[in-house]
């Protein structure tokens, strides 16, 4: 049986299409990364949970995405029809955070971010099917690039309308509605095929976490994420709360915070995105985590113990690199663990935990804010990415040896 990846039609189609959805995906990477915690912050003044529920948004669809991929499976229309659909959704909650209170605002953005991310595994089982592994890096590299362009001078400009127009924010609620609505539509372009039933199993809505007892190598690295994404995922939001509050000695205006928090972090990502790319495509999954893992502590150390311009931008420049890698292998991974048909359910799995970090650390970060100083904080992130490297090393070895010993075999 051809594969979708040996019909160069069908890869030609899904390149086009990915690089048109990365255009609207670009719009709504700074509103979702900073412009939209920036709102709560600076025009509705909101309390810790609100701001927490909205740096935790993207993991509430993350940690749905199973019951999206089991009801994907169920239906048997192509997926990213289904993944269409949910997006559909979200354009709905990006409208409602337009309407003017903090209540409809934080259920808004809950709604449009957590569609974003839900269909993460439907993509992801997408890609497989339809990139060849030898370069399945570098073509979904073009599209990460492509959207990190868009943000980049989004993001700026964005910044600078909160700076003018506080008052008008909604006008920014209202760009992501519009957004993802084509985002929409162009999913429904996307060829795909059903994700089908794997060996008569039925279709559950719960993870497979089955494969966790099954996949001692998926053990190892799903371990050694859920420490460093704790770690991450804690802080992100929090870069926000260290630039705008006044007890910080920053207190920086609206634009500077996209500058640094969206546009600094695109750019490095649109130059380096390619390199990664190849990367990927070439080294072993805990070798690259590991490098990633090094760059997050450079970033966290440079950015969180000054308030100089100088380690912001160290900072800032060093989280880019991190991400254009982070977002690749966060993205792909699973495709070179997961046996053929089952990269959805492993995606699943992945996400699952994604989204439980991706909920609780923001949550928590926003919490113990109140009782220990954003420093101490930045610590302990450090520490759970410096145990997460720790873990991955035995697993890197191994995997870079027998890489070497491949050859000659």
């Amino acid at each position: 049986m051809q594969l979708a990846s040996d019909d160069p039609a069908i890869v030609r189609r899904t390149q086009v299409v990915d690089l048109a959805r990365s255009v609207p995906l670009g719009v709504i990477l700074p509103l979702e990364t900073s412009v939209l915690l920036t709102i709560a912050i600076k025009h509705f003044d909101a309390p810790g949970l609100a701001k927490g529920l909205i740096a935790a948004a993207s993991g509430i669809g993350l940690l749905g995405s199973t019951v999206l991929t089991a009801v994907a499976r169920r239906s048997l229309r192509p997926s990213m029809s289904i993944a269409s659909i949910v997006i559909g959704a979200g354009a709905v909650g990006f409208g409602l955070a337009a309407t003017g209170s903090l209540v409809l605002y934080v259920v808004g953005v809950i709604i449009g971010l957590a569609a974003l991310s839900m269909n993460v595994p439907l993509l992801t089982a997408t890609y497989e099917r339809n990139f060849s592994p030898l370069d399945r890096g570098k073509r979904v590299g073009r599209g990460l690039s492509l959207k990190v362009a868009v943000s980049a001078p989004l993001s700026i400009l964005m910044g600078a309308w909160l700076v003018e127009h506080l008052d008008r924010w909604w006008v920014l609620a209202l760009v992501a509605a519009v957004s993802a609505s084509v985002l929409s539509v162009l999913n429904r372009l996307f060829p795909s095929e059903p994700l089908g039933v794997v060996d008569g199993q039925r279709a559950h809505p719960r993870p497979r976490f089955e494969l966790l007892r099954e996949d001692r190598r998926l053990r190892v690295i799903l371990s050694a994420w859920m420490l460093m994404g704790f770690g991450n995922l804690m802080l992100l939001p929090l870069r926000i709360e260290y630039l705008a509050q006044p007890k910080y000695g920053i207190e920086a205006s609206a634009a500077m915070i996209t500058m640094l928090t969206v546009a600094v972090p695109s750019v490095m990502r649109l130059l380096t995105t390619t390199f990664f790319g190849a990367v990927f495509d070439r080294m072993s999954v805990f070798t690259i985590r590991i490098f990633l893992n090094t760059l997050f502590i450079v970033y966290v150390v440079a950015f969180f113990s000054s308030t100089s311009m100088v380690g912001l931008w160290l900072g800032s420049i060093t989280l880019g690199l991190a991400f254009a890698g982070g977002d690749l292998m966060w993205m792909l991974w699973v495709t070179k663990f997961a046996p053929p048909g089952r990269v959805a359910d492993y995606m699943g799995l992945h996400t699952f935990f994604t989204g439980l970090r991706a909920i609780s650390a923001p949550l928590f970060a926003y919490i113990v804010i109140e009782q220990i100083s954003l420093g101490w904080i930045a610590v302990v992130g450090v520490v759970l990415m410096m145990l997460s490297s720790a873990i991955l090393i035995p697993a890197a070895i191994r995997d870079e040896r027998q890489r070497r010993l491949a050859p000659a075999v």
